[in-house]
């Protein structure tokens, strides 16, 4: 198996390369005619361009569209193109999120994607919105593996779909991931399945070759990591197949991947547009496919007329709502690690804001990072853009023991705490168990009362933290970003975020 390349070695790298000229091919591409699988994933309606955390600007709407035309030019005319999408394309930005995606779509549409996986967080406006955003498109959206309660198949997400590329006809599998359920808003599919999409891949890919297609690429809304072995649901998936597959196209994870598993090319562009995949597939046997990540440089790069109007049109629409400041930050706030200071703040926030013992803060909710510096609400829309809503909820001593505990019940923390703190250890087989806890300073009491702020979403049982089942549940009428720009506002100019470890693993240094 190939190791995926470093991103941050791919910046060092390409930082003073500009794009390479259209017409120029370079040297690894197939000798012969071949098809130029050009990819992205987990866009998240990121219209503009953003810093990543040394300060690079990535991305940008206009900035992929012209990387993904001069990748499409730099191989004519000895290649066909194919434009995927791995799938989460409209949720995340207030541009995208106010029009319910639609900027995407027409993004999209410009560029000529061919079809795009079914993504969880698709699901996450309701299924007429998606059905709505499936009717706009004019590419194929696509979810095989996904079924109704009773076993049937969706009428209305197709499965696969057959395009044709010169002389190739090119059969495309979508897929969905299994983690969808607890992933969206569970209440938007309850009704549906997410199956096993292994089984589902060979099934297809015999019937697509039977219907006339001469390679298979899958799509998938299916993650993986890369370290000293590549793991995850998509490198499973490419584990188990039994039929040939040419390529895949992931997303989901928001990683890096560049792999191959059992001679098919596995790709990962990161999310938000930072990065584009290439993969080159001989279309005559010569040779093995190809698979690369770029990352999309905008110093380098000159936006895309076409895809720049669109954005501007788009991001116009909610410059002076989403504009405003709202505090300044002493400094950056990233996601790094399991446990860091913008959750704690975020969790600080709700609890404050729902008048609570203890709040709880899923970490996967926790959508972008904040730059030192003056702070729009903007900004705060992007670190939580789902319009969830504060739940209190009211359990005993004891349940909130066990409740907390699922927070550590993988070995590593997915949510942040207030007013708590958790030491956990691990088992032989890396299940998380609670050594001790506290609230308030003092042990838990186990016939005590106890108040818990969460979201809608968890109170759901969104990321496996819904509450127990005998808890009291009062939906509050609070936003929760408007909870953290009410609480920021109110905190010392500039904010200084809670850098206290409130989960932490024995053996570590307590707090």
């Amino acid at each position: 198996m190939r190791r995926p390349l470093r991103f941050a070695f791919l910046l060092l790298t390409l930082a003073g390369m500009a794009c390479a000229p259209p017409g120029a091919v370079p040297s690894t591409s197939p000798a012969g005619p071949f098809l130029r699988i050009i990819g992205t994933n987990d866009f998240h309606g990121a219209l503009e361009p953003r810093a990543d955390s040394v300060g690079v600007q990535l991305g940008g709407g206009a900035h992929v569209a012209a990387a993904i035309r001069a990748a499409a030019a730099e191989c004519a005319p000895r290649c066909e193109v194919l434009l995927l999408d791995g799938g989460d394309m409209f949720q995340g930005t207030p541009a995208s999120n106010t029009a319910y995606g639609k900027p995407v779509v027409e993004l999209f549409n410009e560029l000529g994607y061919a079809a795009a996986a079914l993504g969880n967080h698709e699901f996450d406006w309701g299924i007429d919105t998606l059905r709505a955003r499936m009717r706009d498109a004019r590419y194929n959206i696509l979810g095989a593996n996904v079924r109704y309660a009773d076993g049937r198949d969706v009428e209305w997400i197709p499965n696969d779909t057959i395009v044709a590329r010169g002389r190739a006809r090119i059969g495309i599998i979508g897929l969905s991931t299994q983690q969808t359920p607890t992933t969206t808003r569970p209440q938007n599919v309850a009704h549906l399945r997410f199956v096993d999409p292994a089984p589902v891949v060979d099934a297809h890919a015999r019937s697509l070759r039977a219907r006339g297609a001469t390679h298979v690429v899958v799509v998938g809304h299916v993650g993986g990591w890369c370290a000293a072995t590549c793991d995850g649901e998509v490198f499973d998936l490419a584990r188990a197949l039994t039929e040939p597959v040419d390529a895949i196209v992931s997303g989901h994870s928001h990683t890096l991947i560049d792999a191959t598993v059992k001679g098919i090319p596995v790709v990962q562009a990161r999310s938000r547009g930072q990065s584009i995949e290439v993969v080159d597939l001989p279309l005559d046997g010569s040779g093995p496919a190809r698979g690369e990540v770029r990352p999309v440089l905008t110093a380098r790069i000159t936006p895309d007329p076409a895809a720049a109007a669109i954005v501007a049109r788009w991001t116009a629409r909610v410059a002076g709502e989403f504009s405003r400041p709202v505090a300044t930050l002493a400094e950056r706030l990233s996601r790094a690690g399991a446990q860091h200071s913008l959750g704690n703040l975020i969790a600080d926030a709700q609890r404050a804001a729902a008048g609570t013992d203890v709040a709880v803060m899923n970490s996967g909710g926790i959508r972008a990072d904040l730059d030192s510096g003056v702070v729009t609400y903007g900004e705060l829309f992007e670190v939580q853009p789902f319009d969830n809503t504060l739940v209190r909820v009211t359990m005993r001593g004891s349940d909130l023991r066990g409740y907390l505990a699922q927070i550590v019940a993988r070995g590593r923390p997915n949510a942040h705490v207030s007013g708590a703190s958790i030491a956990y250890s691990r088992d032989s087989a890396g299940a998380g168990r609670i050594d001790t806890v506290r609230v308030a300073g003092a042990p838990i009491d186990d016939s005590a009362s106890y108040t818990v702020a969460i979201n809608d979403f968890m109170a759901a049982g969104g990321d496996g933290l819904g509450p127990p089942a005998a808890a009291s549940v009062e939906a509050l009428p609070i936003i929760d970003r408007n909870a953290l720009r009410d609480y920021v506002m109110r905190l010392p100019q500039p904010v200084e975020a809670p850098r206290t470890l409130r989960i932490w693993l024995a053996g570590q240094a307590a707090p």
